[in-house]
Order: C-alpha cells, then sequence, then structure tokens
C-alpha cells in the first residue's frame, strides 16, 4: 500500500519534469508572427520587436530599499504604546468612575427651548374670524387664464 504511494509520487515528478522541458522548448518571449494578410501586420511585428526587450526588467528596475520603516524594537514600542492608552481609557471610562453633576443650568435651558406654545381651544369668535378670512380670499381669488388652443 505505501509503495503505491512512491509511484505515484515519482510518476508525478516525471509528468513535470517532462512539462517544464517542453515549456523551455518554446520561447514565451517570442510572440507569434503577424498574419501578413492583416493590414497592421507590418505595425504589429515592428511593435513585438521593439518590445522584446522592454518588457524584461533589469535590475536596475529593483527600487531602493525604503528608509522611512519602523524597525521591529520601534514596531514593539508603538504596539506596546497603544496597549498602555488603550488600558488607561479602560480605567478611565469602567462603569462608576464618573457622575453627573450641576446638570439644573443644562437641564432649565432645555426646558425653556422645548417649552410649547399655549394651545388654547378655539372659541366661535376665533371660528368666525377664520371663516371671514377664508371667505375673503376666496372672493379676491380669479381662475386662471384659460390656454388658447
Amino acid at each position: 500500500m505505501n509503495d503505491e504511494t512512491g509511484k505515484i509520487v515519482r510518476l508525478g515528478v516525471l509528468f513535470c519534469g517532462v512539462a517544464l522541458s517542453l515549456a523551455a522548448c518554446a520561447s514565451p518571449f517570442s510572440p507569434p508572427p503577424a498574419d501578413p494578410a492583416s493590414p497592421v501586420a507590418a505595425a504589429a511585428n515592428a511593435a513585438a520587436k521593439a518590445s522584446k526587450r522592454a518588457d524584461r526588467p533589469s535590475f536596475m528596475d529593483i527600487p531602493a530599499i525604503p528608509t522611512d520603516v519602523r524597525t521591529p524594537v520601534q514596531f514593539k514600542k508603538a504596539v506596546g504604546d497603544e496597549k498602555v492608552a488603550a488600558a488607561k481609557l479602560m480605567r478611565d471610562t469602567a462603569p462608576g468612575t464618573w457622575t453627573l453633576s450641576n446638570t439644573e443650568v443644562y437641564a432649565a435651558k432645555a426646558r425653556a427651548a422645548a417649552k410649547a406654545p399655549a394651545l388654547d381651544i378655539p372659541t366661535d369668535a376665533d371660528r368666525a374670524a377664520t371663516e371671514a378670512f377664508a371667505k375673503a380670499a376666496r372672493e379676491r381669488a380669479t381662475a386662471p387664464p384659460s390656454k388658447p388652443q
């Protein structure tokens, strides 16, 4: 049973080796030629030749090592500072660590701002004045001119 696993692994390694050999034969860096009957064949071939060297990066393309990156010691210190600040915040805001006091001034301002106007029940005189205003408005109103057709 265990011998079968070894055979499968050896067979897989053999197939991978063959695949890599075939891939090495077909160069991935040479583009296929353009169809000569195409109206853009000359331009495509020229672009392919021009980009042959441009596609491959050189060692000069590797960026310089950044200098503004923190060291592991600096990261450790920053994490420690954050943990200390978090612990202080938890201590300062824990239940029972603060109380409200001297809130009467704020409450008085809120009550004054929220005081609703007195809404009295309308009397018969109020209703009569409202009806008179509505009647006068209806008499002044004129219909809009009709659209000529």
